[in-house]
């Protein structure tokens, strides 16, 4: 096991743990009738977009470059 990339990469899973949080219930705010289907929808754009935006932003970690 790589402690290294483990070490470099827990801040950024974190950031998006809390970020899905506060976007879900933002969401059941907004919308409380929202479905599972678009809270997945959520969670899969932002773990698709969040990646990108750290690298486009230069603050990836070396496992992800």
């Amino acid at each position: 096991m790589d402690w290294d990339a483990i070490r470099q990469l827990l801040p950024h899973y974190l950031a998006l743990i809390v970020i899905l949080t506060v976007l879900l219930t933002g969401l059941q705010l907004v919308w409380p009738g929202a479905s599972i289907w678009v809270q997945i929808g959520v969670a899969v754009l932002l773990g698709l977009a969040y990646p990108t935006a750290v690298r486009y932003f230069g603050l990836a970690p070396d496992p992800w470059e």
